[in-house]
């Protein structure tokens, strides 16, 4: 993946705003998450009831909600439990078939994106297209201590409003200024023109007149002989030039397509997880933990984890990158075997 940092890096490097595309109509993903020395111990997805947290046991669920005492904020406006927002989302610039992740922490930068995606969802408007992401500086205070700070918020546009919002550039010189020295210009090479084209006609009619009638014949025997060794010299070209460019085509195609197919087979990348109680085949209920995965043609699934590897996947933050092989069972997809490719535990960022 090295290579498409850097050319995120080539294009946007000290830039205020990306072109980015929603592939679905839920890029926003909210959760409540502690951290503690060892990393993540609990999480709760925003408007959920329960909570995965890691216990010596492993994983339980456990009641959450506005309540939970580890929610409530001290003397300087600070809780111990806080929500990030994940925005998933394409990078059609650099790539189309990889899937980007940015982790959100500031409060009002979520609630904006949070706005903006609800009123697209009110007003029935799909969120697939093309935005732009941009930061920008506002004034904010403290509720806590009164102070005032000029922080960078995110925001963002469809790219199409965003570029109407672009102030028009205005010309440095006079337009009437412009308009005079194009027409003097023009008129001088109109009179030279003019001046040379008549010379040129004088200079044919003296040298027309000194030639002689019997070189006609020879000159024109010469110029036939001329013609025809030129269009062999230029059908012999292009057929060089037609062959080169077919061996150049099937020597760039082949390396690619064999490439990209072996590494990226059967690669999902995840989304979320939930638990979810299923039937066996004695009738009694089970429950499994499901995993929410976009596969890279952007596709996305419900699948269903083995028990051996669900405890494993817990642990995995979004953006975590498997290999899965799934059978399809009573309309249910399940993962027979899971294979780590690129494993994102969840920690704090620093």
């Amino acid at each position: 993946m090295q290579r498409y940092l850097q050319e995120f890096d080539k294009q946007y490097k000290g830039k205020k705003y990306i072109e980015i595309e929603f592939c679905n109509d839920e890029p926003l993903t909210k959760k409540y998450v502690r951290y503690n020395q060892s990393g993540e111990v609990c999480s709760c997805f925003e408007g959920n009831t329960t909570a995965n947290k890691k216990t010596k046991n492993g994983i339980q669920p456990v009641e959450c909600g506005p309540q939970c005492q580890y929610r409530q904020k001290n003397e300087q406006g600070k809780s111990v439990c806080n929500r990030i927002g994940w925005l998933k989302f394409f990078i059609p610039s650099i790539c189309k078939d990889r899937i980007w992740l940015m982790r959100i922490t500031g409060q009002t930068s979520i609630n904006r994106l949070d706005a903006y995606i609800n009123l697209q969802k009110a007003q029935g408007n799909s969120l697939k297209g093309r935005y732009i992401l941009f930061l920008k500086q506002e004034e904010q205070t403290s509720q806590v201590t009164g102070q005032s700070f000029n922080n960078y918020i995110l925001d963002i546009l469809k790219k199409e409003d965003f570029e109407l919002s672009k102030p028009i550039p205005q010309s440095q010189k006079n337009p009437n200024e412009v308009s005079t020295t194009n027409t003097q210009n023009v008129n001088n090479k109109v009179e030279k023109q003019e001046l040379s084209a008549s010379t040129t006609k004088q200079k044919d009619t003296s040298e027309s007149n000194v030639k002689k009638e019997d070189s006609t014949v020879t000159e024109k025997q010469e110029k036939k002989t001329e013609e025809q060794k030129e269009s062999k010299t230029a059908t012999t070209k292009k057929r060089t030039k037609g062959k080169t460019k077919k061996t150049e085509q099937k020597q760039e195609e082949k390396p690619v397509e064999t490439t990209e197919n072996n590494e990226f087979a059967n690669c999902y990348a995840l989304l979320s997880t939930f638990s979810e109680k299923l039937k066996d085949k004695s009738g009694n209920a089970k429950e499994y933990l499901v995993g929410e995965f976009a596969d890279m043609d952007d596709k996305i699934s419900n699948i269903v984890i083995r028990p051996e590897n669900a405890e494993e996947l817990l642990e995995c933050d979004l953006g975590t990158v498997v290999k899965l092989d799934i059978n399809e069972i009573g309309g249910r997809k399940f993962a027979m075997k899971l294979e780590f490719v690129d494993k994102r535990l969840k920690n704090i960022a620093a």
